[in-house]
């Protein structure tokens, strides 16, 4: 993700993203939170983190994370 000045910008506008996070209820339980940017200008989102939160069979609790790789892209800083 570009940053200005420490904060993270939209890669196709140049606003500031906003840090949010939705939950999403499946089956049988299961919740599924993700953890992204979202440019408020122009809808842009770029995902940060997925964590899974589900019960198996014997009813033990499993949490499952999902990174997403992100590359690095230049950014010009302001003067």
């Amino acid at each position: 993700m570009p940053r200005v000045n420490g904060e993270v910008v939209c890669p196709r506008c140049g606003t500031k993203m906003e840090y949010r996070v939705e939950i999403e209820f499946g089956e049988n339980g299961a919740k599924r939170i993700r953890y992204y940017y979202r440019c408020p200008r122009c809808g842009y989102r770029e995902n940060d983190l997925t964590i899974v939160v589900k019960r198996d069979g014997a009813g033990k609790i499993i949490i499952e994370k999902e990174e997403y790789v992100k590359v690095a892209v230049p950014v010009k800083e302001e003067t």
